[in-house]
């Protein structure tokens, strides 16, 4: 893996993080505003930012995984040259 790679790796890693937590939490807020003000925000409506939300969770967390993932390959790659390499 190239370096310039790694970084974009790590950088993603890290910030899937924060993007992720940020979605859970619009996805309790929309649910949650739901039931507080069903006159402002009927079931139909909350529904859509509720589950685009969860989307946008699923998508970060999936990220997260393979950014992890990656970088694990890589470091397990660069361990089995090192150890054939003496």
């Amino acid at each position: 893996m190239t370096r310039r790679r790694k970084i974009a790796t790590w950088v993603s890693l890290v910030l899937s993080v924060p993007a992720a937590g940020y979605a859970a939490t619009s996805v309790i807020f929309y649910a949650w505003l739901s039931a507080a003000e069903p006159q402002r925000w009927p079931p139909d409506r909350a529904a859509v930012w509720v589950y685009g939300a969860l989307g946008v969770t699923i998508a970060f967390v999936a990220i997260f995984a393979y950014c992890l993932v990656t970088l694990v390959k890589d470091q397990n790659k660069s361990s089995r040259a090192e150890r054939n390499a003496t």
